[in-house]
Order: C-alpha cells, then structure tokens, then sequence
C-alpha cells in the first residue's frame, strides 16, 4: 500500500525548458563571479564540481560539502570569500533564472489533493542546489504554501547522492520514513526518475507529454487507488544500495544533532538517539551479522528472535559519532559478506521463530527494514518527521 508520494520538481510540477536554464545558469554564475570577484568562467569550475556527485558511497560529505570543496580547490577565493559569494549568488541572480520557468496546470492540486488524503508528500528533486534555492523554485511551481506540510525536501545540503544513482532514492525513503513498496515516485524522465526507483522496488508513474499531470490526477482520485500497487519481488541487488542510503540518511540525521539532544529522550519509555545508535551498532554484531552466518553455515537452521530490547537500554559509549563509526563499519563487514555470495547462496534456507520459513535473502532485507526502522524513531526524537 502507497504510504507516501516522491514528486520530483522540474518538469513534473515546475515546467523547465533545460537547455534554456542551463545556459542562463551558467551565464549568470559566470557574471556574478565576474562582477563579484574577478574570476573569469567560473562555470568550468561548477562543472566540475557537479561532476564530483555520486562519486563515494555513504560519506560524511553532502552534495553541498562535494561541491564546495571542489569550487575552493578550483577557484582563487578563501573559504569565507566562497561562501560569501555564493551565498549573494542564491540571494540575488539566481532568482532572475524564474523567468525561464512556468507552473505546471494541476500541481497544486496535485499536492493538495495528496495532503488531503493523508499520504506522506516529499519533494524528490535532483538536490543539486541549496535548501533556499530548492524552496524559491517549489515557490515559482506555485507551491511555496505547502513548504511546511512537505515530509521532506531533498536538496544538496541534507544528501549524499543525486539522481540518476539509486542509492539517492534509497536515502530519500529512509529520510521519509517508509519501505520501497510504500512510496510512489511521479516524475518527466525515465533515466532520473522511473528507472533508479524501480530498481528498488520504488512504485513509479511517469507524467504525460509535456508534463501532463491529467494521468495521475484522475488516478489519485479514485477511492482506494493506493491499494492499486502490489509489492515488487525482492532482489539481491537492491541491498547494497539500500543500505548505502540507510547509513547516508543516518548521517544526515546525525548532523543535525545539537550537544544537548544526544542523551534527551522524548519520553522516559522511549530510547534517546545515542541508545537508538548503540541499539543499531549491537544488533548489526550480535543478531543480523550471526543470524547471516548460521544461514551461510548451517543447513535449514532455526533463528530465534532476540527478545526485545527494553526502554533502559545501556548507552555503549559517550560519543555518538564514535558509535555510528562502530557501526558503519560492522555494516560494510557485512557487505562485504553478502557481495561474496552466489545466487545459490541467497536462497538458503531457514527457520525464524516468528517469520517461520524464510532464506538468507529475506533475513538480508530485514536488516536493511530495520535500519529505516529506526531511523525513523531518530527523525522523530529530533522532531524532523511529519506525523
């Protein structure tokens, strides 16, 4: 059942004619750093910094960190000159590029009629830019009402990957809260859109000829249309990116923890965000980690369940970050055990003792279920989720 709704922007719900905003972004990038600060051709350089996107896999560094450093490496500034500068750029020329834009008929009910029916809305747009400049353009889409009741917003400073790689959708589910089969992405290409989601299991459903939203407003219309979608087969491949994008969501998560919030808990049954990190760290070594090997060891083995942890869990280290080190790294062991694997080798038998008959994959894929699990309960501790 669809639980929530990716609407990617341009061309979907803000119409954009590429070559013509490309030129006229690169024209004014080109002036501003001209005028600015006497840099010639300074587009060279964001070409190049664009080009460092998708180049790592769950780094500290979001799109905007990559970028960044990549323009201080290529451009004569200092870093507060560099921030200044662009800083003036997103305030000012930037918001003369809305004259090559135009809203799309029908995006606004689009987005209005989803709220209304209580699905989770995400903004799912190539996060090549900053939040301010991501909000202006949902504002030029005519949207800018319904920035606050939005679930997320992706942009180039709250994510590590960018569209076309799947792993930017796997982040995008994990930062809204819901499994692949729950979220329905609506978006103009297949190469950026359709195509990265279905390899995750991500419901797809492309806009009409010139972003025509006719098609899927009628769709949205019916009673029960969310019942409509029925889950996609499970595969090996979408996993490693499944859990690249869980640790890149954690992360970003992680870096919007203040010094005070580490050890806060919402409420006296509830875990504060570093048991929520301890809790992970532990069940990748002691539960996913040694229920994978007895499948891989043992023929037809039975896995208990572990019995739930309780509200008093012991916090395992003083440091957060240091504890979501442990983890990713116990996380890329088990990685690197699961790209050794054979097609023979996933469909291994085995016994739970509340899934009853299940294989190594299933036991795989829950894993990656339960890092978005909790990395929900994080975003909620933080008061980050919509309801």
């Amino acid at each position: 059942m669809i639980k929530a709704v990716l609407l990617d922007l341009d061309n979907t719900l803000l119409h954009n004619p590429d070559h013509q905003w490309m030129q006229a972004f690169r024209q004014g990038w080109d002036q501003h750093f001209a005028s600015h600060c006497g840099i010639a051709k300074a587009s060279d350089a964001l070409r190049s910094a664009m080009g460092r996107l998708n180049t790592g896999d769950a780094a500290d560094l979001t799109n905007a960190d990559l970028m960044r450093d990549e323009l201080a490496r290529r451009l004569p500034l200092s870093p507060e000159a560099l921030s200044s500068a662009l800083d003036e750029f997103y305030a000012g020329p930037y918001h003369r590029f809305r004259e090559t834009m135009t809203p799309i008929a029908g995006a606004q009910e689009l987005v209005e009629t989803l709220l209304k029916q209580n699905f989770l809305v995400a903004i799912a747009t190539n996060p090549l830019f900053p939040e301010s400049a991501t909000h202006a353009r949902i504002a030029w889409a005519g949207l800018g009402g319904y920035i606050s009741e939005f679930a997320f917003v992706t942009c180039s400073e709250n994510m590590h990957f960018a569209k076309p790689n799947p792993a930017y959708h796997a982040e995008t589910i994990a930062r809204v809260g819901v499994e692949p089969d729950e979220a329905l992405v609506i978006g103009d290409s297949p190469t950026h859109d359709l195509e990265p989601a279905r390899f995750l299991g991500i419901h797809a459903w492309q806009t009409g000829e010139d972003s025509a939203l006719g098609a899927i407003l009628e769709r949205i219309r019916r009673p029960g249309w969310e019942n409509d979608f029925q889950p996609g087969e499970m595969t090996p491949e979408t996993l490693p990116v499944q859990f690249t994008g869980n640790l890149a969501a954690l992360r970003g998560l992680l870096a919007e923890v203040k010094a005070n919030q580490w050890l806060q808990r919402p409420d006296p049954a509830e875990w504060s965000i570093l048991q929520i990190l301890c809790h992970l760290w532990r069940a990748e070594t002691d539960v996913h980690q040694q229920r994978l090997r007895a499948i891989l060891e043992e023929d037809n083995p039975f896995i208990p369940s572990p019995p739930p942890p309780g509200p008093d869990i012991p916090e395992c280290h003083d440091d957060g970050m240091e504890v979501f080190e442990r983890f990713r790294a116990q996380r890329q062991r088990t990685m690197a055990t699961l790209a050794q694997l054979g097609a023979q080798d996933w469909q291994r038998p085995a016994r739970h003792s509340i899934f009853g008959l299940t294989n190594l994959l299933e036991m795989a894929y829950f894993t990656a279920q339960h890092d978005r699990l909790h990395i929900t309960q994080l975003c909620q501790t933080l008061g980050k989720c919509a309801d």
